[in-house]
């Protein structure tokens, strides 16, 4: 009897111990798929040493790390930003922005005609035929058509455990082969290519189940390609806004001695190249048609650019077939060819001189010499004999004129485009709608196939009854930076402005350690940099945001300061639920007040928005407290206004005399409580447990309060258990 009753009482205390942990670790669990936060994607740039990728916070999904510098992509959840950016060995964390194939889906008949017109029938007369040049082209996939070798390839996908497996074989869209086949399609093909003898290698950066793809994808194909020595990287795709990051990738290719050729990109109202054509060390493209003349829908080539052909391109297609696509994605691999063709005929040669050969040889196709629509001139391969003194061939540049390639000069510098910073317009006629999006995670691809207007309904600045707004979510046009220190100021460095494109925003992030930094110090020189690149300022410590737009500065030196204070109303600053904060605005050592703009603040609570508290503004003329948001949003209570001075958070009772009244009821609730405990203590507990309910709901416990915390409710049961057991078989005396 007395072992089936210790079997008994085993297997019950066992029963409640598994119960004691399932509840709380079940409850936790629910709570953390409740809490569920939207994902983005950041690129982050290290001073020096990366982080291993497992000891990154396990939330941190998508981590690709660069070998060639100190970065890492990742996807995190929105809020993880801000602390990111705050931890000392972070440079800079910008936002990864969407890339889309420079295609567009006008067609034409008519093939080969595109060979002929950058002379590589001329090149194949002359046995040059690409052999030996080892190619990269950053693509959607490359399919095994009948009519291509590729001498391999690399998938960014195969890093990406969280992503289905997408090898670089498989092009889901079909713009990678028709790429590639362009520049090396053989010779024997109906479609034959530039440079047919390329060791051709695919690099594949768009995931089957997404439209567009990420900077950061693309910056880990660059980097794979310096890491296996390619010649020549060509990019038939683009992105509108600047990024620093993708720009040092490219740098550390060019000085690597990789030519580094890319889509222009399309659109109809654009006049300057897209990125990455448009940095000044890549070789961008603009698409004619068979008669020479600028597509209707390419953007121009710029000074420094040049013109192939792009329109009705007859190209391989993953159906094993061919087709027609046109784009300046399809301009791109016939410069492409034409520098392999150079690059194999004078296998010595730098790429700065074989850059220098191209203009030399590339044909005049509007006024003498270089203009902003044709750049250089159409790319072509002219033979020996025609390449010096024919009238279509010069171009009235300064490049080397020498025969021999090797004696030209080898750091020769381009003329700079006239300005870096791409135009905002819509990239294709199919998309006009896009044009006015500034978010670059919502910009469209130019593919055939590309569904119309599905982005719009997507981007908050156009939804004016969006929560969000145009507050501080300043999404994907922010750079963060934590600040260098100089004594008691953070001060910006000019690489700190120089990664901030224009129209962009700055995002200055002060974590827990720099708690005693109150201030920012600005130079004159940063100023005026900040102003006439229109490029707001955000202020950001763990407690509060601080959006200044540009034109709030005034010429000269400025100080920004946001200073924990104690000055307010007597009466009302215990009341405050927030800390005090004085913003100012000093110009010169001189403080303003007033401003052309609003600025934004944001306080952050996580009781603000249940308790219905709101944000207020001390009025210096009135002595009072005035309420200027009730916007709650991501955590944060936020408010407008274009003022500075001091704010804080505060329940709209503590200044409608309600807050006093409520003080003084509760303070006879407590008397009234203590006398009952004399006469009566099951009342005394009754009362006792109102009480303390009240003053879990006064500190915030609020809605979660009617359920008991999962960790108290399995502690609970632990001691029950035990206790239960230990009376069971210890405590309860013998018959």
């Amino acid at each position: 009897m007395k072992k089936s009753l210790l079997k008994f009482g085993s297997l019950f205390l066992l029963s409640l111990l598994v119960i004691a942990f399932i509840i709380p670790s079940s409850t936790i669990l629910a709570q953390a798929e409740s809490s569920d936060e939207e994902m983005v994607d950041i690129i982050v740039r290290y001073n020096d040493t990366v982080p291993d990728e497992d000891t990154l916070d396990p939330s941190y999904k998508n981590v690709l790390t660069l070998s060639s510098l100190p970065i890492q992509t990742m996807s995190v959840p929105r809020s993880a930003v801000k602390k990111i950016s705050s931890q000392k060995n972070v440079n800079q964390v910008s936002f990864d922005q969407e890339v889309t194939t420079s295609e567009t889906s006008r067609t034409l008949s008519e093939t080969d005609w595109n060979n002929n017109l950058v002379g590589s029938l001329d090149a194949l007369d002359d046995n040059l035929t690409g052999n030996g040049i080892k190619v990269a082209i950053i693509d959607t996939g490359f399919y095994a058509h009948k009519d291509i070798k590729y001498a391999g390839g690399y998938s960014v996908f195969d890093e990406y455990p969280e992503y289905e497996p997408d090898p670089w074989t498989n092009d889901h869209d079909g713009h990678g082969t028709h790429v590639a086949g362009i520049l090396a399609a053989s010779k024997q093909s109906p479609a034959r290519g530039i440079a047919p003898e390329v060791s051709l290698f695919g690099i594949k950066i768009y995931h089957k189940s997404e439209q567009d793809t990420t900077t950061g994808r693309l910056m880990k194909g660059i980097d794979w390609a310096i890491e296996n020595d390619m010649d020549i990287i060509n990019i038939s795709s683009g992105f509108k806004t600047d990024n620093q990051s993708v720009s040092l990738t490219i740098d550390k290719a060019v000085k690597a001695g990789i030519m580094v050729i890319a889509a222009n990109g399309n659109s109809e109202t654009a006049k300057t190249p897209e990125f990455p054509a448009a940095y000044e060390n890549v070789i961008g493209v603009s698409n004619i048609n068979n008669e020479k003349k600028l597509a209707y829908d390419s953007i121009p080539a710029g000074l420094t650019g040049f013109s192939a052909p792009g329109r009705g391109i007859y190209g391989l297609s993953i159906s094993g077939g061919y087709e027609n696509r046109s784009g300046t994605s399809q301009a791109t691999p016939h410069v492409s060819g034409v520098a392999a063709l150079l690059m194999e005929k004078y296998p010595d040669a730098s790429t700065s001189t074989i850059k220098d050969l191209m203009q030399r040889d590339a044909l005049d196709l509007e006024e003498p010499g270089q203009d902003s629509q044709y750049g250089y001139g159409l790319a072509r391969y002219v033979p020996e004999d025609n390449s010096q003194g024919s009238d279509d061939s010069q171009t009235g540049n300064s490049g080397d004129e020498s025969e021999d390639p090797s004696e030209t000069d080898n750091g020769s510098e381009e003329e700079k485009p006239a300005s870096n910073t791409p135009d905002d317009n819509a990239e294709n006629e199919n998309n006009d709608e896009d044009s006015e999006i500034e978010n670059p995670s919502e910009e469209k691809a130019d593919k055939d196939d590309e569904p119309e207007g599905s982005a719009e309904t997507e981007n908050p600045a156009d939804n004016p009854d969006s929560s969000d707004e145009q507050e501080v979510d300043v999404s994907e046009k922010a750079v963060w930076i934590r600040p260098d220190i100089n004594e008691k100021s953070a001060v910006l460095t000019n690489e700190d402005l120089e990664s901030v494109a224009d129209n962009g925003v700055l995002a200055v992030s002060f974590d827990y350690a720099m708690d005693d930094i109150e201030q920012l110090a600005l130079s004159e020189d940063q100023i005026r940099e900040i102003r006439e690149r229109n490029i707001s300022l955000l202020i950001a410590r763990p407690d509060i945001e601080w959006l200044i737009p540009a034109n709030n500065f005034q010429k000269g030196s400025g100080t920004v300061r946001f200073t924990k204070t104690l000055t307010s109303d007597p009466d009302q600053k215990d009341l405050a639920k927030s800390e005090l904060y004085q913003f100012e605005l000093l110009a010169n050592d001189q403080p303003v007040h007033d401003f052309k703009e609003e600025m934004t603040y944001r306080f952050f609570s996580d009781l603000a928005e249940v308790d219905k508290d709101m944000l207020y503004h001390w009025n210096t003329d009135s002595e009072k407290w005035a309420e200027i948001g009730k916007l709650y949003s991501n955590g944060a209570l936020v408010g407008k206004i274009s003022q500075t001075g001091i704010l804080g958070v505060f329940s709209p009772s503590a200044f409608d005399g309600t807050a006093k009244e409520e003080d003084e009821e509760k303070e006879t609730e407590d008397k009234e409580a203590i006398t009952a405990t004399d006469t009566n203590s099951d009342s005394n507990g009754s009362s006792d447990d109102q009480e303390q309910e009240a003053e879990a709901t006064q500190a915030g416990v609020s809605e979660s309060s009617d359920t008991p915390s999962p960790l108290i409710v399995g502690g609970v049961v632990v001691l029950l258990s035990f206790g239960g057991g230990f009376y069971y078989f210890g405590g309860k005396s013998k018959p």
